[in-house]
């Protein structure tokens, strides 16, 4: 839980640098087209890797103790790496905005960064308490939690093609 918790750290702040980047989007709209054909190759070469060549887990190591100090910081460091989060938040943030569910100002970037934070307590939370169970099956579900991510990316890199050639054309 205490890792859970580092890691939330690290999402508050990414989740406010996500709402930074979009109001900065939607001031310069301009910039809109040049990142779309730069997020297709990202996307299939995500999909692509994670298709045909990410490998699942190695066996659960045994536990060690370790200080609380140090375990937060290895959840916040973890956390920080993760580099898919502030896009993922940009464009979370950026559907809220769309469908009339955000409120500009402070306040409401507060609160959603940490509704962010809460969900990732809670989420790594039921991860820790499933983790037993979720590692004897791990190889399994990450195998195949890779083929759906990788569609995923796939089919938005094809999303953003189709709409840039329609666009275009």
């Amino acid at each position: 839980m205490i890792l859970a918790w580092g890691a939330a750290c690290a999402e508050f702040f990414q989740a406010i640098i996500a709402v930074w980047l979009s109001d900065w989007f939607l001031q310069h709209r301009e910039t809109e087209r040049w990142f779309e054909w730069g997020a297709i190759p990202v996307f299939l070469v995500l999909a692509i890797h994670l298709m045909f060549f990410a490998q699942p887990p190695g066996s659960p190591r045994e536990a060690e103790t370790a200080r609380p100090l140090r375990v937060f910081l290895h959840g916040v460091l973890i956390s920080a790496f993760n580099l898919l989060a502030i896009p993922y938040w940009f464009v979370y943030v950026g559907w809220l905005r769309v469908s009339g569910w955000w409120r500009e100002g402070t306040l409401s970037t507060l609160l959603f960064s940490a509704g962010v934070a809460a969900g990732t307590v809670l989420a790594l939370g039921c991860y820790a308490l499933l983790s037993d169970r979720l590692l004897r099956q791990s190889a399994w579900l990450s195998r195949w939690a890779n083929r759906i991510v990788s569609l995923l990316f796939a089919g938005m890199a094809l999303k953003l093609l189709w709409g840039l050639l329609v666009a275009q054309g």
